[in-house]
């Protein structure tokens, strides 16, 4: 069972009886410009309380709330990627991190600080040495986020998650950031 509390949010498991707002969420998000860069979600009732129920089977998933009325706003995924080599080629264990946000709530700081939450929870109590994200390079408020938290772009790639109408990938440039233990100087994990 996971909980965080900042300023402003309270994040914490899911629950299946968030479905409705996650619909609206993932609703909002796929009707965005920001969609094509990512997986189709489903969208449907039944579906959408299947992936509630999937979010509230572990702490991957975590509901992002205003801690003031309890409202759902988003979410953050904090999913453990690898073992592989951080620093110098030395293990570590290395951690990535998503996240999806009702647009309504975008230009408030929510993002950044539910991200800083999730990243102090990252290093310091489960042991990450490196924390990773990607994103379109089209979508600039995503990039944007990722700089504030001290992220730094490691790789740049092409990539393809759906097909244009006519079948064929629809291929964009896509950005690979990390953080490091090292790096996370300045990042609190109390959000702000």
């Amino acid at each position: 069972m996971t909980t965080l509390a900042t300023g402003r949010l309270l994040i914490r498991n899911f629950t299946v009886d968030d479905a409705p707002v996650l619909r609206e969420i993932i609703l909002q998000y796929q009707a965005s410009e920001y969609a094509v860069y990512d997986h189709a979600w489903p969208t449907s009732v039944d579906a959408i309380r299947g992936v509630a129920e999937w979010f509230a089977s572990g702490d991957a998933f975590l509901a992002v709330c205003l801690r003031e009325s309890g409202k759902l706003i988003g979410y953050v995924r904090l999913h453990l990627v690898e073992e592989a080599d951080v620093e110098d080629h030395q293990p570590g264990q290395v951690y990535g991190l998503g996240y999806c946000f009702n647009f309504d709530y975008h230009g408030r700081g929510y993002a950044t600080e539910a991200c800083r939450a999730v990243l102090g929870r990252a290093f310091d109590e489960l042991g990450a040495d490196r924390v990773t994200a990607g994103t379109a390079a089209a979508n600039a408020p995503s990039c944007s986020l990722l700089a504030r938290l001290g992220f730094r772009r490691v790789e740049e790639r092409m990539a393809s998650f759906r097909s244009a109408a006519d079948g064929t990938p629809n291929e964009f440039l896509a950005y690979t950031f990390a953080i490091d233990r090292a790096d996370r100087i300045g990042v609190s994990s109390r959000g702000g």
